[in-house]
């Protein structure tokens, strides 16, 4: 069931209407949030400059701004929302007014809960159709579908590179339709490159060269599947239920693959062949392994079939090792990669959590000298790049003439490498925090500004002040009720009515004179909000003033 709720704005001076409406309707069972009840059109613009409304009631005969004209602002505003109009006159000028303004609905009162709800479940229709239409979500499926293939790829890849959750992996296989199994077979990578390198168009024309090969072979039945990992490299996944049958086939199909392509002239190819391995999750032994062949291949400048076992000899590492380097290569990435993506939100907790993390990991896994500084050094690398990306100078961080780098291979135990990092992620959170501080007082220090410059335009609104700023309205409401206290309307209000006490107390201008100076469309409504605040009428106050000048 689709659980998606439109939300929904009542307008009404009268407050028994407000409320009747808004209690006496199942809003959630109809489709519908109750989003908020307005005295009047003002209030009712002011709650959509804030909110996305999908619907509104409003009565056609209000104060201040009717119906009709709080309609016409809104369609500026917000053109998608579905305007309802409730009156108690059945006009046909009224009538074709509401057309003009492509209202949804004209409503003569008095109108009953059941017609009410009648209408609600057929404006619930409308707005489901439009919604669907904006999703489009056969359009959707389509994408999806053209997509499949690609999605595919990159899910191999991924798993190749032992950058899928193993619990995620017997899911993922059956969303995206690969005829995969999940257990009681055996996998294993071949991968291919050349020994030469290719750039450009020699390199897109040999690469689909090599895959129209491959693509070929599994054309004629063979089990497997293509895809392409992070280093532009064509990838061939086989598996087979005997591990050492497997194996043998592995080597035939990489001899056969090769002549096929020398015959088309890609004689430079190299096939690293991989380990084979009894599960999908460690499919990561087997394509390292391919790619440890590949690449010692490469560098003696040999082409053709290059095997793991054969490369390394038949005392190379065991399945055990490779299970450790597995760990290694999924956990220590993933430090570099969660520590700089929190540094750039702000995140000190995660980048904590990432170097205890490392710490534990050093503390209870084997590893070389060569191993642990490399680490150390990536890390901090990675750190240095967020700060160089998030344009923070580094004499912010380091001081003058020092080498992390260098500091880091001279920390003594793993007690002061974590103390080390600690310290530098805060002395980086610490700065980021502070500008980022200091970027909303000063968007708060221009708005209040602009406020003070321009109250007086009627037109004046917090979509248009944030459009000023460069910033979201949901960013800047925040940081303004943070800093300042109050919001848009608060803050507009309080600028405009002093201003209106300053003319009330040094001018004779009349009040309707003083409510159009200060950004009032209408005087009456710019007298209820002067009571309101000030506790008098315009009036009262100017009087109020001057007698006690006099006294």
């Amino acid at each position: 069931m689709d659980s998606w709720l439109y939300s929904f704005v009542i307008v009404d001076d009268e407050p028994e209407i407000r409320e009747g409406i808004r209690d006496t309707i199942p809003w959630e069972e109809l489709g519908f949030s109750f989003a908020g009840a307005c005295v009047n059109g003002f209030e009712a613009l002011e709650l959509a400059e804030r909110i996305q409304i999908d619907a509104v009631m409003t009565d056609i005969n209000m104060p201040f701004l009717d119906g009709l004209a709080f309609t016409d602002r809104l369609a500026v505003l917000s053109p998608a929302t579905k305007v309802l109009i409730i009156s108690g006159y059945d006009d046909f000028e009224y009538a074709r007014k509401a057309v003009q303004l492509q209202v949804y609905e004209y409503i003569v009162k008095p109108v009953t809960p059941k017609e009410l709800r009648a209408v609600l479940e057929k404006l619930k229709t409308t707005l489901d159709q439009e919604r669907a239409e904006r999703l489009n979500l056969e359009q959707i499926k389509k994408q999806l579908s053209e997509s499949m293939p690609l999605m595919r790829e990159r899910f191999l890849a991924r798993l190749a590179e032992g950058k899928q959750r193993p619990a995620d992996i017997p899911e993922r296989i059956a969303a995206l339709g690969l005829d995969l199994p999940v257990r009681g077979v055996a996998y294993q990578c071949l991968i291919l490159d050349f020994v030469c390198p290719r750039k450009g168009e020699r390199f897109d024309i040999d690469h689909l060269t090599q895959r129209h090969v491959l693509e070929q072979f599994l054309e004629t039945g063979e089990t497997g599947f293509l895809f392409q990992d992070r280093e532009d490299r064509s990838v061939l996944l086989i598996w087979n239920s005997d591990r050492g049958h497997l194996y043998r086939e592995s080597l035939k199909t990489a001899e056969a693959l090769y002549r096929s392509l020398q015959s088309m002239g890609l004689k430079d190819t190299i096939l690293g062949v991989g380990e084979p391995v009894d599960d999908p999750e460690d499919l990561l032994v087997s394509y390292n392994s391919a790619a440890e062949a590949l690449i010692a291949a490469a560098l003696r400048g040999i082409s053709g079939v290059s095997a793991y076992r054969e490369v390394m000899g038949k005392t190379g590492f065991s399945d055990e090792v490779f299970r450790r380097t597995r760990k290694r290569e999924e956990g220590e990435p993933a430090w570099e990669r969660r520590i700089a993506s929190a540094i750039k939100t702000g995140g000190q907790d995660e980048c904590l959590l990432c170097i205890d993390e490392m710490a534990r990991h050093f503390q209870n896994t084997p590893f070389t000298v060569e191993e642990y500084h490399r680490k150390l050094a990536l890390v901090l690398a990675s750190i240095m790049q967020s700060c160089t990306s998030l344009e923070i100078p580094e004499q912010e961080i380091f001081l003058p003439g020092s080498d992390p780098f260098a500091e880091i291979i001279r920390l003594k135990n793993l007690g002061e490498v974590r103390a080390w990092f600690i310290d530098l992620v805060s002395r980086i959170t610490t700065y980021i925090r502070a500008r980022q501080e200091n970027f909303a007082q000063i968007k708060v220090r221009e708005a209040l500004d602009y406020l003070e410059s321009n109250y007086a335009d009627p037109a004046l609104s917090l979509q248009g002040l944030c459009k000023k700023l460069d910033i979201s309205m949901s960013y800047f409401s925040a940081v303004l009720k943070r800093y300042h206290d109050k919001t848009f309307v608060e803050e507009l209000t309080d600028i405009r009515l002093n201003r209106a006490m300053e003319m009330l107390r040094t001018t004779d201008l009349m009040t309707y004179e003083i409510a159009e100076k200060i950004g009032y469309r209408d005087a009456h409504y710019f007298s209820l909000s002067f009571r309101k605040y000030s506790g008098f009428t315009a009036t009262e106050y100017r009087n109020r003033n001057r007698n006690e000048s006099q006294a």
